[in-house]
């Protein structure tokens, strides 16, 4: 349970960063990519291990390509401009950190 828990939370946090990341370019990025960081992080300060922050991790992951990738009617969520290569780029590093850190 803990594990679909830090999935789908994983989950919902990319598709808020997905959502808020092209409004007021810098603003919109920089809020996403603390709120990656703060989530992801307080998924392993919940349950104290590093595997959920892992989970949420591949959550987070997952959503963000599939909305980086063209869809059946080739719209996309997350553009290559600057700041939605920010979001890809930097989200996933500052995830992958927030998983290193301790619990």
């Amino acid at each position: 349970m803990r594990a679909l828990f830090s999935l789908l939370f994983g989950a919902v946090v990319a598709l808020g960063a997905t959502l808020i990341h092209p409004t007021r370019p810098p603003i919109g990025v920089i809020l996403a990519l603390i709120g990656t960081y703060m989530c992801i992080r307080w998924v392993g300060r919940y349950f104290g291990k590093k595997r959920y922050k892992l989970i949420a991790l591949f959550g987070w992951f997952i959503v963000i390509v599939r909305a980086g990738t063209f869809g059946v009617g080739k719209e996309l969520l997350i553009l290559g401009d600057n700041s939605g290569t920010a979001l890809l780029f930097i989200g996933f590093i500052i995830g992958v950190i927030a998983v290193l850190q301790r619990a």
